[in-house]
């Protein structure tokens, strides 16, 4: 990519200063941070191999590299009520309006289960715009792993460069009040280029010898080390033992 460069600003001088977008590996939640990367109980007196936790998986690892978090750029206080009543208070009107979409555009049609965990989908004026680079799209993520109990913000992808407005729609999952601080991260963004719906070619397919060799490889990567198979083969740019 000759110009890799994502810029993001926000239509409100001097935010970029106070509670500005950052890369997601600054949000790496506390409590994955405090899980050993080995179980405590690990070993059973026959193998020395120590029993791995989510800590030592590479594909949440990565997860925590990828994209940009959106941070909340104010205090936003709401308050649900069952009767169909709300209360909406923010630090400061400068952001523009906040409110909230009519249930008949989302809520309405979800699966009855899913309608307990979202109870209404606000609509905050989110003052951060972004430009990636020509061709290149971004999708719209959750923060995944951070569980939180309160809300969660929807996927979805958007040609930012050409459309360079952040929409964080925010689902509510349950009535009663909900504070959103300045700074909580409400979603992560992450560039991707875009490729022709022809690019990739669909196969399902019995297994034969080369789906044997390519779980070969796979066991092997795994398997010839206690640790840090999968990184090794990331930072060879392949599978280290086939490309010796």
């Amino acid at each position: 990519m000759k110009d890799n460069k994502v810029i993001i600003w926000s239509i409100i001088e001097g935010l970029e200063e106070i509670v500005p977008p950052q890369p997601a590996k600054k949000y790496i939640p506390e409590w994955w941070k405090n899980v050993p990367a080995t179980a405590p109980e690990a070993g059973d007196g026959r193998s020395k191999k120590a029993r791995e936790t989510v800590k030592a998986c590479p594909a949440v690892y990565d997860w925590f590299q990828q994209g940009y978090v959106i941070p909340m750029w104010a205090d936003l206080h709401v308050e649900l009520k069952e009767n169909g009543k709300i209360t909406i208070a923010d630090s400061d009107n400068v952001f523009g309006a906040t409110g909230f979409m009519k249930d008949d555009a989302y809520i309405s049609w979800l699966p009855e289960e899913q309608k307990e965990q979202a109870v209404a989908v606000l609509r905050p004026a989110c003052p951060w715009r972004i430009k990636t680079p020509s061709g290149y799209s971004s999708y719209q993520f959750p923060m995944w792993y951070h569980f939180n109990p309160d809300f969660e913000v929807p996927p979805g992808p958007a040609w930012t460069d050409e459309y360079h407005l952040i929409n964080p729609q925010i689902i509510i999952k349950h009535y009663g009040e909900i504070k959103i601080n300045r700074g909580t991260p409400l979603c992560v963004i992450v560039p991707y280029k875009r490729e022709p719906d022809d690019t990739f070619h669909y196969e399902i397919k019995r297994r034969d010898e080369e789906c044997k060799m390519l779980e070969q490889k796979t066991a092997l990567i795994a398997r010839t080390k206690f640790h840090g198979g999968y990184k090794e083969m990331q930072a060879a740019g392949g599978c280290p033992i086939h490309n010796k």
